[in-house]
């Protein structure tokens, strides 16, 4: 199982996670070229039954599996551009929703279950450092790195759960959400002083000033008129810092919402080209979008403005049944949000 590599290094690779269907199959590989935004020559790369998130790192590419009725997580760790060792580690009775690379550390939130599990690599070989149990309907939907504190929302609890990693990943706080929010994704600015959490039922963009494990809410920011169908879905912030783009099922749009100091603005709706989209993600010049509708439309690469913010066109789209998550296999590129 060899890698892709092209000669120009206009031409990266791409990877999609998916929903197991009777027309998708597990994780794809796609073709990017970063100079026109086209994508190309998507495949099946790996076959597993439910692999909807991808994680892209340097030594290792993640996502979680079914197999023969047992649930957890895959590690196919490679060594100069070619798989060298596939892992498997079962010991859940859910998939994970969400997976993060931390240097020998993988994490995973689990949705279903309502845990998140630490895993350890040392030479190839995954362990189970830690099993954090937060509910069985906790509703785990993603993994926060803040320096040494991990933070897990818990979208059914209304609150962000924070836990130690230097003691034992011990809890070490909470982020309280109102009743009826559903905090689902966030993401950090650079420095870490800013915290952006996007709400999944009440389709809410909430501000936070950051200060250690201290959380301090700035500003609440109704991203729709009504709430209706609509549930937002993840939540990405420009290379520039200077806009959030946000994902809404439902009324399948991308918001993006301008950052004017401490004040979110809402500033444009745009059509995500295609139905359900979840993932998406801003290349690292800032000038492509790449989204992955899963219902209808599969992955599309939308070209943005960067002086502007506004996504001002579709460049190229290539059918992914059932996508899901996104990653460009490239430094530079935000693999988790």
């Amino acid at each position: 199982m060899q890698e892709k590599k092209d000669k120009n290094n206009r031409i990266v690779n791409g990877y999609i996670g998916t929903y197991f269907s009777e027309n998708s199959k597990g994780i794809y590989r796609f073709a990017f070229d970063e100079e026109s935004g086209e994508l190309t020559a998507p495949e099946l790369f790996y076959e597993a039954r439910d692999a909807k998130w991808v994680s892209v790192g340097p030594d290792r590419i993640c996502f979680p599996m079914e197999e023969n009725g047992r649930a957890g997580t895959c590690f196919l760790e490679r060594e100069k551009g070619q798989i060298s060792h596939v892992r498997k580690i079962l010991e859940e009775a859910h998939t994970p929703c969400y997976l993060q690379q931390d240097g020998d550390y993988v994490y995973t939130a689990n949705y279903h279950d309502g845990t998140v599990m630490v895993y350890h690599l040392s030479r190839h070989v995954p362990e189970i450092r830690k099993r954090i149990e937060n509910g069985e309907k906790a509703g785990c939907h993603q993994i926060l790195l803040h320096g040494p504190w991990l933070l897990v929302p818990c979208l059914e609890q209304n609150r962000i759960r924070i836990f130690d990693r230097e003691n034992g990943f011990g809890p070490a706080g909470e982020i309280p959400f109102p009743e009826g929010s559903g905090p689902r994704h966030g993401v950090f600015d650079r420095a870490h002083k800013r915290l952006y959490v996007v709400s999944e039922w009440s389709n809410t963009l909430f501000t936070f000033a950051a200060d250690g494990k201290e959380f301090r809410l700035i500003q609440s920011l109704p991203l729709l008129p009504r709430k209706g169908n609509a549930a937002a879905a993840a939540i990405r912030m420009s290379p520039g810092e200077e806009a959030l783009y946000i994902s809404v099922r439902g009324p399948d749009i991308l918001i993006r919402v301008d950052i004017r100091g401490d004040k979110a603005v809402l500033e444009e709706y745009v059509s995500s080209r295609g139905v359900h989209p979840r993932d998406f993600i801003l290349t690292d010049d800032g000038r492509f979008v790449l989204v992955a509708n899963r219902q209808e439309g599969g992955l599309v690469s939308l070209e943005r403005n960067r002086e502007s913010g506004k996504i001002v066109g579709i460049r190229s789209r290539i059918p992914i049944p059932e996508a899901v998550s996104v990653v460009l296999d490239k430094p530079g590129i935000p693999q988790e949000s």
